[in-house]
């Protein structure tokens, strides 16, 4: 197990002033790196929890990793820049 993941420390809550909330519709509409296959994009889901504490260079509260379950099955983490709103 990595470090990372020992002190990975996922919120389900609210938080003030981050670009998407837990319970948020989400569609992936980019990949900013080679860490996420590419066939994400187009896929929609539904936020699951803000990641603040993995060293992945986050900033609170603005620049958070975004845990995203999909629909139909799988989950992800994504940088807000590579999500969009999706409607209900």
């Amino acid at each position: 197990m990595s470090i990372a993941a020992i002190v990975a420390r996922p919120i389900r809550e609210p938080v003030p002033g981050a670009p998407r909330q837990p319970g948020d519709r989400v569609v992936v509409v980019a990949v900013a790196d080679s860490t996420v296959d590419p066939g994400h994009i187009g896929k929609v889901g539904r936020v699951d929890y803000l990641e603040y504490s993995c060293g992945s260079g986050q900033t609170f509260p603005g620049d958070p990793m975004i845990g995203v379950v999909f629909d139909g099955g799988g989950r992800e983490e994504f940088w807000p820049e590579e999500l969009d709103s999706k409607g209900e």
